[in-house]
């Protein structure tokens, strides 16, 4: 009996500690919003004067494509027009941000980013949390 009770007290110690060195030893991840925040910005001026050639211009002085503002306001328009996903996204957001390896089936990247899951949604979720000013004037037109 007294070495099932220290067998038990050992998994417990175990699964504590475990736990602890998952939650408490990651280095949290920072994300920097300015590059999606800029494309929301283009895409404001270009829904504006509708000029493909400005549109082109500004997104090479950020280094993207025009398939990458594409990506990212299509992402934008999920995130806004499902707000069960968004709610959902936003707790593997700050899963994220505590350092979690988050595992997903396709990586989505956009020009100039690290190829790593989750990274481009953290980016994109991070500014409806940072700068939900910006998404209501691209989207609420």
């Amino acid at each position: 009996m007294k070495k099932l009770l220290l067998v038990l007290i050992y998994l417990i110690a175990a699964g504590i500690g475990f736990w602890l060195g998952l939650n408490k030893t990651r280095p949290p991840r920072k994300l920097e919003t300015q590059r999606i925040e800029e494309c929301l910005a283009i895409y404001i001026n270009y829904k504006k004067d509708l000029d493909q050639v400005k549109l082109e211009k500004s997104l090479e002085a950020i280094a993207l494509k025009p398939k990458d503002l594409e990506v990212i306001i299509d992402k934008f328009i999920y995130y806004r027009t499902n707000k069960s996903g968004l709610k959902q996204a936003m707790k593997f957001l700050e899963l994220f941000k505590k350092g979690a390896n988050l595992q997903v089936d396709k990586v989505e990247t956009i020009t100039g980013m690290k190829q790593e899951p989750f990274r481009l949604d953290a980016e994109i979720l991070a500014v409806f949390e940072t700068n939900p000013k910006l998404i209501e004037e691209a989207f609420e037109t």
